[in-house]
This record gives C-alpha cells, sequence and structure tokens, in this order.
C-alpha cells in the first residue's frame, strides 16, 4: 500500500474504528483478567482458551457463554471481580497501538469509533489512553448506547446514519471476527488491522487490505 491512496480513489467519506486491538493494546488486558475471573469462579480455562473464546464479543454475550459453561447463574462476585481486575490493569498497563495517534491527528475525513464495549468502559479507555479528544461523545458508538452488538451488522449501519454518511461510504478498520463480520455485512469498505482471525477465515470476509502497523495506513486520508 503506498501513501498516495486518497479518500477519492477509495470512494469513502468517513472512518470508523473498532476500540480494542485497533485503537488501545487492551485484548490482552482483557484476556487476562476474564482468565482471573473464570479461575475465581472454577472454571479452568487458559489465557489462550479465553482469547479464542471471548475476543470481540460483546459483554452480555461473554456471560451469556461463562453462564452456559457454569450450567447455571454468575456468580454473585463475577461482575465485581471482573470490573476490579480489568479496571486495575487497565490503569496501569493500557497503552495505544503504536502510531495511532499520527493517523488521527492527520485524518481529514470524520471519524469515530465503533465498538462493543459498554458506555463508561469505553469512556474509561479513551481516557486512559489519551485519546478521547479525539473522540468527542457524538463519535463514540457503544453497544450499550446503540442496543446492538457485532456481529451484528447493524450496529455499523446505524453508527454511518448518525454521522449522516452511507455506510458503503465508509472505511472500517477491525482485527476481530465479529468486528469484521458485523463491517463486511454492513456493506463498509473493510480493512483488517493486526486480525486476530486464520487467513482462511479472513478470505470468507469483504476484507479489501490487512495492515500490520499504523504506519502503513494511507497519508492522504
Amino acid at each position: 500500500m503506498t501513501s498516495e491512496v486518497t479518500a477519492a480513489a477509495l470512494n469513502i467519506d468517513a472512518v470508523l474504528f473498532d476500540c480494542d486491538g485497533v485503537l488501545i493494546d487492551s485484548e490482552t488486558i482483557a484476556t487476562r483478567s476474564m482468565h482471573r475471573t473464570l479461575q475465581r469462579a472454577g472454571l479452568d480455562y487458559t489465557e489462550q482458551q479465553v482469547a479464542e473464546t471471548f475476543t470481540g464479543h460483546s459483554w452480555p454475550e461473554c456471560l451469556a457463554m461463562v453462564e452456559a459453561e457454569l450450567g447455571g447463574p454468575l456468580p454473585d462476585s463475577f461482575m465485581a471481580d471482573n470490573e476490579h481486575f480489568f479496571n486495575h490493569t487497565l490503569r496501569e498497563e493500557l497503552t495505544t497501538m503504536e502510531g495511532i495517534e499520527t493517523v488521527l491527528a492527520n485524518l481529514a475525513l470524520p471519524f469515530a469509533v465503533v465498538t462493543n464495549s459498554r458506555r463508561a468502559e469505553l469512556a474509561l479507555k479513551l481516557e486512559v489512553s489519551g485519546l478521547q479528544d479525539f473522540f468527542p461523545v457524538p463519535r463514540r458508538f457503544d453497544s450499550e448506547t446503540m442496543g446492538v452488538a457485532k456481529p451484528d451488522p447493524a450496529i455499523y449501519r446505524q453508527a454511518a446514519e448518525r454521522l449522516q454518511v452511507d455506510i458503503r461510504r465508509c472505511l472500517v478498520l477491525e482485527d476481530s471476527l465479529p468486528g469484521l463480520t458485523a463491517a463486511s455485512q454492513a456493506g463498509a469498505v473493510v480493512w483488517a488491522y493486526q486480525p486476530l482471525v486464520p487467513a482462511p477465515v479472513l478470505k470468507t470476509l469483504a476484507v479489501q487490505q490487512t495492515l500490520t502497523h499504523w504506519r502503513d495506513f494511507p497519508a492522504h486520508l
């Protein structure tokens, strides 16, 4: 990919970013926090199994999967345990994906974040990472506020509607299978950023480009 790629050449009017694993390096934090919470609940997952099972899913979906594994309701302390582990580790260790600040500072097109995070969780992530000024509240589309979560493509279609742009003229940057599926089915122009999806599966989606570092993002958007 060259730096001469332009918005006109791509036929796009806006850029929509996933949050975790795209803007911020939070996937490992979420995985370790869930791993500790599951251990306390008596479920013997490895961190790798946690990543493969839960990454990219909305919080309600994650809770439903845990309940299915337990064969009953969550322990009373489950939510509090996970929130404690996650928030503590997030504040201590969260970093942005290298180079993303330069991309956001140079973007001429309108852009927003579309995430399966809950509202307060997204606000915390943006605050701790220092990205909050790039994404004022009207440019934040979380699953709690939108009432829908990836892999449902409606979350991307609704985000585009609120930005008053055609989703087919939006470039979406995603890394997880639920996110890439939602963007593909919504009809967006889809690029994968350091995707957590096996190559054969990636080929079944509408992914046009794969980026391994933000320095590869076109400079003329």
